[in-house]
């Protein structure tokens, strides 16, 4: 996958994580039964999460760092590291 196609798939992922860990985060408060809607959320939670961890070892195993969310270079992540912004643009890291 080139570069813009992981900035649009990262634009993509912000926008969409947070209205559905929202409807995760209501449809498994409160609920005293295993529900079906219990079961959706747990699901939306599992898909979600699942999501973030595949694309950190996607990012682990391709080696060069990843992309910047907002202008696409690439940010090497080495250990022990803190980055904030993003060396090109100068934008923050998501």
């Amino acid at each position: 996958m080139n570069e813009s196609n992981w900035t649009k798939y990262r634009k993509w992922k912000h926008t969409l994580s947070v209205p559905l860990v929202a409807i995760a985060y209501w449809l498994l408060k409160g609920r005293d039964e295993l529900t079906p809607a219990w079961y959706t959320g747990l699901a939306i939670a599992v898909v979600i999460g699942s999501a973030y961890i595949i694309e950190e070892l996607i990012w682990i195993t391709r080696g060069g760092g990843r992309p910047c969310a907002h202008c696409g270079h690439r940010i090497p992540m080495r250990s022990f590291s803190v980055h904030s912004e993003c060396p090109k643009c100068g934008a923050p890291i998501d």
